[in-house]
């Protein structure tokens, strides 16, 4: 039977892993009215980008301004207070001393001081407050990011329980990408982390697929006890905004390598019921079929390991797929030996 062959060798090949992940944001919050009034002026369009102390929304805030004004002669009022009870505690403090008056009039007198010095507490909260509230009617960027869609606009009443969320501002840049191996694959993943970061690659889909690099930055602290999966969140930059939260991508990551591993062309490996075989080509050119445990592909490689094989052995690469345990074989060119089912996949088993 015609084949082409290739002699079994040994390389380093990477432990890659390779997981559905979630693109998300490190901070997404709503803007939200926080004082009731007429929205007055919105001064950047919606699905622009932020930077921290821009103006969003203004809503009308001469209603503040006047609780402002009112908070600040109260304050006078009840600090003229307070100052004239002081005086007169003050004078009277040393007739009390001299039975001048009595115990109970000077009492009165320290009283009439300290409440109005509560008084006076009182009207500094309430100026506070005031002024708060006047600020609210200013809602600003407290980070970069990406202004959404507005939910209310120019002259509307916002700041009730119903219109109280105005947008959302995302941070787009950088971004996480959040993904789940396995538990079992935990301690690969504690091996290389204490080593330094550990750096990730996400794809996505699509006829224009996009690529980032970033570290892993957080682990779990618990696992899914429904997937037994624990999940991870990586940080990567995203300057141009090609990343939207939201994405599914898909994850890569390099748990170190299969060192000293045996390696044949991917293609020459085939599958009968649960296991994976290749053909060996024995001393007297007949092949016979020997059960390998698959570790890895890479660029159309296969890293493996058996006992039953070694080092310098031939393996049949093309024209797998009429071979028997025991037919002879003889090798011609790759051209002309018979096309494999497929170099990605396994081939369908012969039979004995």
């Amino acid at each position: 039977m015609p084949v082409t062959t290739a002699v079994i060798t040994k390389r380093s090949i990477p432990n890659r892993k390779s997981y559905p992940g979630i693109v998300a944001s490190p901070r997404s919050i709503d803007l939200v009215a926080r004082v009731e009034g007429f929205l007055l002026k919105q001064a950047i369009a919606d699905g622009a980008v932020m930077k921290p102390g821009d103006v969003v929304y203004r809503i009308d805030p001469r209603q503040y301004e006047a609780s402002v004004l009112a908070a600040e002669g109260k304050l006078a009022e009840a600090t003229a207070q307070r100052n004239y009870a002081k005086i007169e505690r003050d004078r009277n403090e040393p007739l009390v001393k001299v039975n001048a008056i009595s115990q109970q009039v000077y009492d009165d007198l320290v009283t009439k001081y300290e409440s109005a010095e509560g008084e006076v507490q009182v009207a500094q909260a309430n100026l506070i407050q005031a002024k708060l509230n006047l600020s609210y009617c200013t809602i600003g960027s407290p980070f970069p990011g990406l202004l959404g869609a507005s939910k209310y606009f120019e002259g509307a009443v916002v700041g009730t329980a119903d219109t109280a969320n105005l947008n959302t501002l995302v941070q787009i840049d950088p971004l996480w990408v959040q993904f789940s191996p396995s538990s079992k694959e935990w301690p690969d993943y504690q091996v290389q982390l204490a080593k330094g970061p550990l750096t990730v690659t996400l794809t996505t889909d699509g006829d224009r697929p996009q690529r980032a690099t970033g570290t892993i930055i957080f682990e779990d602290n618990q696992v899914n006890t429904k997937t037994s999966t624990l999940m991870l969140r990586a940080e990567f930059p995203n300057p141009g905004g090609v990343f939207r939260p939201g994405i599914y991508a898909n994850v890569d990551v390099v748990l170190g390598d299969f060192g000293d591993a045996m390696v044949v062309p991917e293609r020459a490996a085939f599958a009968r019921e649960a296991d994976i075989f290749v053909w060996r080509v024995k001393s007297d050119d007949t092949v016979e079929s020997v059960a390998i445990k698959p570790l890895r592909s890479d660029g159309g490689e296969l890293a493996f390991n058996t006992s039953r094989l070694q080092v310098g052995d031939r393996i049949v690469v093309d024209g797998i797929q009429r071979l028997k345990v025991g037919v002879k074989v003889i090798e011609v060119p790759a051209a002309a030996a018979p096309a494999a089912p497929g170099a990605s996949a396994p081939a369908a088993a012969p039979k004995n």
